[in-house]
């Protein structure tokens, strides 16, 4: 990943080739093997040459991609992001795994090749989705009989999270490049909507996919005249029995925090890390959270890494204002459009009525610099905007470009 990231535009693309050739070569034995009917196979010609076919598509997708890498500066920009943010991302997830367990290796521990690679076919699915991830009219994501989606089948542990990452990273930084698209800004708003049936798996991928919204936001830092203004952001939006649906209830929920105890009043927490995801380091919630409510501030929840020394890029003294880039609160999600959105299917549920939800597809009429962005049901002279009980939208006549 890091040697991916670091490239220049020619040993970007002489590293990458050999995967489409090795492939290749492996189908031409596989035909050989067909044609020659040994094996058995010859009870199998229909279904091994259907294979076969859809084999030699996928081939061509992955040389397609690495063909528009050599053709275009946007791309080749946007695909090294995500390899150092995805290289960033596998060594501090693995080192915060490390701390939380009660480890005391440094991170230099964990920044090694073996422990941020690629395997072939993780590259291979990010290749063959580049071309139609970058050009909104590109048939594989336009035309009504050529549209494809791509499944990941692999077993549990395999490696299908990185890979979808890894994607996700590059659509993240394809979209600060692109800028203005379609009439929607690429500087903001949700570019990543992933969904989940369970509330246990939702939590465990929230983890995961924050550490890479953490690189991400560790490298806009670093050059936000190339990689905008606006930090990178993930939420969670997973229902009022798990999370809040209001900055008011995210305040009230926590004032109930007496140590570790935990005083229900009838909603969801705010608080839905226990460590931070950049370094591993504990969150107290009753001192590492803030909230900022709308007659006081600026309608945010935040929640700051609890490095004592301050040293994490997301502790309080670094990070002031912001903190670890988590959403957790719906309404702070509707005004905030973090660029990545992981949600269960309850949630779905509510896009046909729930007006607030209009803003994650781009609909919206304003901006306010204190409370994020605005809709046609969402003004902001409502000093409480509702999330659950708003009527349907009215405005979904300007459809985003996916």
């Amino acid at each position: 990943m890091q040697t991916l990231g670091d490239a220049t535009d020619v040993e970007l693309v002489t590293l990458l080739e050999p995967l489409a050739v090795a492939y290749a070569e492996w189908l031409k034995r596989q035909t050989e093997r067909l044609e020659a009917r040994d094996n058995g196979l010859e009870h199998h010609q229909k279904a091994g040459k259907e294979l076969l076919g859809r084999a030699e598509e996928a081939r061509k997708r992955i040389a397609d991609g690495i063909a528009l890498l050599a053709e275009s500066k946007e791309a080749r920009d946007a695909f090294r992001f995500a390899n150092r943010a995805m290289a960033l991302q596998r060594a501090h997830t693995l080192w915060s795994e490390h701390r939380r367990r009660g480890g005391s290796d440094d991170l230099e521990s964990f920044e090694v090749p073996e422990l941020r690679s690629w395997y072939p076919f993780q590259l291979a699915f990010i290749l063959l989705n580049l071309p139609s991830i970058t050009d909104p009219t590109h048939p594989e994501r336009s035309d009504p009989t050529q549209a494809a989606c791509d499944v990941l089948w692999y077993p549990t542990g395999g490696g299908k999270t990185e890979a979808y990452l890894g994607l996700s990273a590059y659509v993240l930084g394809l979209r600060r490049l692109q800028g203005t698209l379609g009439g929607r800004r690429g500087d903001a708003g949700v570019a990543v909507l992933m969904r989940y049936t369970l509330r246990v798996l939702t939590l465990q991928q929230f983890q995961r996919a924050a550490s890479l919204v953490c690189a991400c936001e560790v490298l806009r830092r670093e050059d936000p005249e190339r990689w905008g203004e606006e930090p990178f952001r993930i939420g969670l939006w997973v229902g009022q029995a798990t999370t809040p649906n209001k900055i008011d209830i995210a305040a009230e929920a926590l004032k109930n925090l007496h140590g570790d105890t935990w005083h229900k009043t009838g909603s969801g927490r705010p608080d839905q890390l226990s460590a931070c995801p950049w370094c591993g380091t504990s969150i107290d919630p009753a001192v590492h959270m803030k909230v900022e409510t709308y007659e006081k501030g600026r309608a945010r929840v935040l929640t700051y890494c609890g490095d004592k020394l301050g040293t994490c890029a997301f502790s309080q003294r670094v990070s002031p204002g912001e903190g670890i880039p988590v959403l957790t609160v719906d309404e702070e999600i509707f005004r905030r459009l973090p660029a990545v959105l992981i949600g269960t299917v309850d949630k779905f549920a509510q896009l046909p009525w729930n007006g607030a939800t209009e803003t994650l597809f781009g609909v919206v009429d304003g901006r306010c610099e204190r409370h994020g962005f605005r809709t046609p049901t969402l003004k902001d002279t409502d000093s409480h905007p509702a999330t659950d009980s708003l009527p349907a939208a009215a405005s979904f006549s300007d459809p985003p470009i996916w």
